[in-house]
């Protein structure tokens, strides 16, 4: 098998198993005769490509795979619509309570059916993943996109409740433990921070959105920066970094501070509730430090790792578990991001200009050339999906970007040295100078002139069929300009 099927081999598992699981989706659960027929096909390609060595029958192979996967997650959403008359529920807390301006969300799953709700109950009720409740009120299933999105991850339906009751409490677990831990430090951060401070920290830091202003939210929206506000491998990045930097001032080696970073990277992705993006970042962080430990001991030589591969291998466990990822907008935008970034860094890393540039130059272009490289990457998603560009933000990212550590930096401080009593201090002078003035940055994008440019419906198949033109184009020239003029190709310089 050729060096290029090779490095392809795993990204095109990756686009097979997600193109299938979407497809899957949208299809809807099959009839009892397909998924046998499905899962014999994938049988038999499998066998062809392990026999021929055929990466095109190993991809159709996954592809069915994906198809058999993708159409099992929506197989409950037909009971939703038995539930009308539904006025009073009974099952266990399956997620983290999620808190907003006046209620609290959380999904309940019935023990005997198995059927998954989405309850809202009054916010200040005392609930607990694993807890047993008991809750009253009134169900409704959204239909448009909400429904959809929901129904992808087997919910089927809301329940808005009245009045809630805990029948008993959950033992210990893993997921309650990172609940208290996650309510503790969005404690410690209201405490410390001024108000509208306070809300932008523990959103940024922990993803606790729920006390931010609409007008907040909107506000980054409209300026093309509401990722800011979405956990994902920026704020993981950040918080790696801190951490990093904390652990070189002693001196561990760097084998031993990947290892360290290993499990708080594992705690920050549990504290999320288990985000994909987030998830997607912490499985190639650990690809990362996995391969940095094994160069250390001299077990594998440093060109071998790959980004590219790393990604590849974190779309497939993400897809692996849940399938209905490969439909969902925090998927895509992740993933598409990630996957810009890799393939177009390169090209600025290498790029003559920019090694004799001084580090005060050089990493304000860096940063402002991997804004570029996400934006593009996500336009056509973000086109199609809310049906406006927001052009400015491909010059406030480079600036809001550090802005948003410097104030994940802040509210971890006050974290960590909120025993001492210096937390108040830390956060009163770090919402003064940081988080307010960012806000209002934020605002002031939003209401410049032409801050949403509408796009049409099919923005996104027009932009991923330009992307696919330039692309080929750009390819075909790099190959013109590096292929050996000695007439007998395929060498490259």
């Amino acid at each position: 098998m050729r060096a290029s099927i090779q490095r392809a081999l795993l990204p095109g598992i990756a686009l097979a198993l997600g193109t299938g699981c979407a497809l899957g989706g949208l299809a809807g659960p099959f009839g009892p005769p397909l998924p046998r027929i499905l899962l014999v096909i994938s049988l038999l390609f499998l066998a062809l490509a392990i026999g021929r060595r055929s990466a095109v029958a190993l991809w159709l192979a996954t592809f069915a795979v994906g198809s058999l996967l993708g159409s099992s997650g929506s197989s409950k959403g037909e009971v939703g619509y038995r539930l009308f008359l539904l006025r009073e529920v009974k099952g266990g807390v399956a997620s983290m309570p999620e808190p907003h301006p006046r209620t609290l969300s959380f999904v309940l799953e019935h023990r005997l059916s198995g059927t998954r709700l989405l309850v809202y109950v009054p916010k200040g009720t005392e609930i607990r993943p694993g807890d047993t409740a008991l809750v009253k009120g009134r169900f409704e299933r959204p239909g448009g996109g909400w429904g959809e999105y929901l129904g992808r991850r087997g919910i089927v339906g809301v329940f808005w409740g009245k009045e809630a009751e805990v029948l008993e409490r959950g033992g210990p677990s893993i997921m309650g433990y990172l609940f208290s831990l996650r309510s503790s430090l969005a404690r410690v951060i209201s405490l410390s921070f001024p108000d509208e401070a306070a809300s932008l920290v523990a959103a940024l830091l922990l993803g606790v959105r729920g006390d931010l202003a609409f007008e907040v939210k909107e506000g980054f929206r409209r300026a093309g920066v509401a990722h800011l506000l979405a956990l994902s491998g920026l704020h993981l990045g950040i918080i790696a970094y801190g951490i990093w930097w904390l652990l070189g001032l002693s001196r561990i080696r760097t084998g031993r501070r990947y290892l360290i970073l290993f499990a708080a990277v594992g705690v920050y992705v549990g504290l999320s509730g288990g985000r994909v993006s987030l998830v997607r970042a912490g499985l190639m962080f650990g690809a990362l430090g996995l391969f940095r430990v094994l160069w250390e001991h001299g077990l594998v030589l440093r060109d071998w790792y790959d980004p590219l591969q790393a990604l590849s291998a974190a779309a497939i466990v993400v897809l692996s578990i849940w399938p209905w990822s490969a439909l969902d907008l925090g998927f895509q935008l992740s993933f598409a991001a990630a996957g810009a970034i890799v393939w177009g860094w390169p090209y600025w890393r290498d790029h003559p200009l920019r090694g004799p540039l001084p580090r005060i130059v050089r990493y304000p272009l860096d940063l402002l050339w991997v804004s570029v490289c996400a934006q593009l990457g996500t336009a056509g998603i973000v086109g199609s999906s809310f049906g406006y560009l927001a052009p400015y933000a491909l010059l406030a990212n480079p600036v809001l970007i550090p802005w948003t550590a410097l104030i994940i930096w802040s509210g971890l401080a006050v974290l960590v040295l909120y025993p001492l009593g210096v937390g108040p201090f830390i956060g009163g002078i770090a919402g003064r100078y940081l988080a307010s003035p960012y806000l209002r940055a934020v605002a002031w994008i939003s209401s410049l002139p032409g801050a949403s440019l509408p796009v049409g419906r099919y923005f996104g198949l027009w932009y991923l069929f330009a992307a696919l033109v330039i692309i080929s184009l750009w390819n075909v020239r790099l190959r013109r300009g590096v292929e050996s003029p000695s007439g007998k190709g395929g060498r490259w310089r």
